[in-house]
């Protein structure tokens, strides 16, 4: 890039920053008093932000959020279900770090008869625990049962989880991750039905032998160098062992030993399994640019989440990172297979005031819809530490260069108080804006002895996406988000349609104790489309297809991929929420695929409030 170039792209950046800027103070009065003003003033004036164009126009955003207020149920329905998941962390006094970090939740149909079944990681044996989806569609309760007996036998100190299926055969594997080792599980299901896993981990490569024990985190099935076969990128955290822990001996005035910060521990490598098409795995770290090094030549990641996006729409997947005290990480595919990490070149590897964070969950999506007075944004969304605000990593039209936009949309204010684990971008009301959903809970148990803002358990939040110009999110009262408000050690936070009503139910694990199951009861009466792909094999989930749908004048944006939130998988269906705009019209939707392939195809959908399914 020439010196000109350089120059106007900075200006241009600086300039996007003052205009996003102008609004900041309106923007952070908004946050800290919005729920008073809608309250207390008459809905015409409750807030002063222009309507976004088209259908949705009939009344202003805030009259919208006010009228959801009463429209959002979440009620926890685990223990009802069946989901009766109760994490250990095997804690034995010690305060050892791992304790406090896990464990991750999974959705999949693992034994593919169409609904959404659940895989939980524990801290201690039995590690793996799956919960079949057995509800009687389409009326019937949710209700779960455990398969004890699927061949998951596994004794690891659990973290996180991968779902996809590697080796092209149709079912979907499971890929758990953990301190010191992680293991592969491929899905043997019979042909009549029963569900059935076997360890391949030693055979497949997925467990390559290190220097050092590896502390595994999040992790993701993708196809990097576009050959057709899903390769899997693993997070790992610190270099850490027993004996370091107590040598570092993290301790709090009035508390004495505590859970600290992972910055007495040295980072370690990502690691990049590159799938070679038989059912094995190579370690491709370093040939694929995934080494991130210091000044003296050592590793410095330490990386507790990662999703995987397409900012620019070439096709190819890049790789954005949260890694915990030290700069971020996204890493851009050059379409072959090799990633070049271009974080402190596209202004995500710090936050706003230029400094690292204690990040932990993330991920992606095009804030608002395309249309008239929309744009074409990527956000990318971290959680961070107590007194941490979330970070909103916005872009720059199609570009890859980001700015921290969390103040300036609505996030800053409301997420300093809490820790952040797992947050997502979910449609909570189907109105077809991507709603922000995340689970909050600090790593000590005792921090209220010490800092008396600061609790263990804390709610969790959600955050309305009004789908017009800053300040996008409006964050919903407590008492208008059922059981997400119910103060837990939240760790993992996933999303699946479980009863197949078309709204999205939420899935939230602690550190320790009980899981979560939020059904979701809206009752907005906003129609939906849910989409599932079938890709050409071996990439049969078609991750990383783009899914485009346009209603009305507005067209909404997806990416395929289960990677999210932290050490967690979301569903690989699509569900679009459409509005209440469109009465009782049956043609609706123009769909467009690019499948993974770069084929691509465009259809009309007739029909609203319906599962279609779509093979290459």
């Amino acid at each position: 890039m020439s010196e000109n170039s350089r120059q106007s792209e900075g200006e241009a950046r600086i300039n996007r920053a003052f205009r996003r800027t102008s609004v900041a103070i309106a923007a952070l009065a908004l946050i800290a008093g919005g729920t008073y003003f809608i309250a207390r003033m008459p809905p015409s004036r409750a807030l002063d932000a222009t309507p976004a164009p088209g259908p949705r126009d009939t009344t202003s955003p805030a009259q919208v959020f006010a009228a959801e207020l009463g429209r959002i149920a979440l009620g926890d329905v685990a223990t009802a279900s069946g989901l009766t998941f109760s994490r250990s962390n095997g804690a034995t006094g010690s305060k050892m770090l791992p304790e406090t970090m896990g464990g991750g939740v999974g959705v999949l149909d693992a034994d593919n008869d169409g609904d959404q079944d659940i895989v939980l990681i524990d801290g201690v044996a039995p590690t793996v625990r799956l919960y079949l989806n057995e509800t009687k569609h389409p009326t019937g309760a949710l209700h779960f049962r455990e398969c004890d007996s699927c061949g998951l036998s596994s004794a690891l100190t659990g973290m996180g989880v991968a779902v996809g299926d590697y080796d092209g055969d149709g079912r979907t594997d499971i890929y758990v991750t953990g301190v010191g080792a992680n293991q592969l599980f491929r899905n043997e299901l019979g042909v009549d039905g029963s569900v059935h896993f076997r360890d391949v981990t030693e055979r497949s490569g997925s467990n390559p032998p290190s220097h050092h024990p590896r502390w595994g985190t999040s992790a993701g099935f993708f196809d990097a160098d576009r050959d057709g076969d899903l390769d899997l990128l693993v997070c790992n955290y610190v270099q850490w062992s027993p004996e370091l822990d107590l040598s570092v001996n993290y301790t709090l005035a009035g508390i004495g030993r505590a859970f600290g910060p992972p910055t007495g521990f040295a980072g370690d490598d990502l690691l990049f399994l590159s799938n070679q098409g038989n059912g094995t795995f190579v370690d491709a770290t370093k040939a694929a640019g995934f080494e991130a090094r210091g000044p003296l030549g050592d590793p410095i990641g330490k990386a507790l989440g990662l999703v995987f996006v397409d900012p620019d729409h070439d096709g190819d997947l890049d790789v954005a990172i949260a890694n915990d005290t030290v700069a971020k990480g996204f890493f851009v595919n050059d379409g072959s297979g090799h990633f070049e990490n271009r974080a402190a070149a596209s202004g995500f590897a710090f936050d706003r005031n230029g400094a690292a964070t204690g990040a932990m969950g993330i991920d992606a999506a095009f804030l608002r819809s395309l249309g008239a007075a929309s744009d074409n944004n990527l956000a990318i969304a971290v959680g961070n530490f107590a007194n941490e605000p979330d970070s909103l990593y916005v872009s720059n039209g199609e570009s890859k260069d980001f700015s921290d936009d969390a103040i300036v949309e609505g996030l800053a204010a409301p997420t300093r108080a809490v820790l952040t684990f797992g947050l997502v971008f979910v449609d909570i009301d189907l109105d077809g804006d991507l709603d922000l959903a995340q689970a909050n809970g600090h790593i000590e148990n005792e921090i209220n002895r010490l800092q008396p803002s600061q609790t263990y358990a804390q709610r969790g939040q959600l955050f309305a996406n009004r789908g017009v110009d800053a300040p996008c999110f409006l964050e919903f009262p407590s008492n208008a988000i059922g059981d997400l408000a119910t103060p837990r050690v939240g760790r993992g936070l996933t999303y699946g349609d479980f009863d197949l009503d078309g709204d999205l139910d939420l899935v939230l694990t602690q550190a320790t104790g009980a899981v979560a199951l939020l059904r979701n009861e809206q009752s907005t009466q906003n129609h939906w489309l849910r989409i599932a792909l079938k890709g050409k094999p071996p990439n049969t989930s078609a991750i990383g297809a783009e899914l485009e749908i346009t209603s009305n004048g507005i067209t909404q944006r997806r990416t395929v991929s289960a990677t999210r939130s932290y050490l967690s998988q979301s569903e690989l269906p699509v569900s679009f929420g459409l509005g209440s705009g469109l009465g009782s019209a049956t043609t609706i939707v123009r769909l467009t695929v690019r499948w993974p392939t770069g084929a691509t195809a465009t259809i009309d959908v007739t029909g609203v409030d319906q599962t279609i399914t779509i093979s290459e």
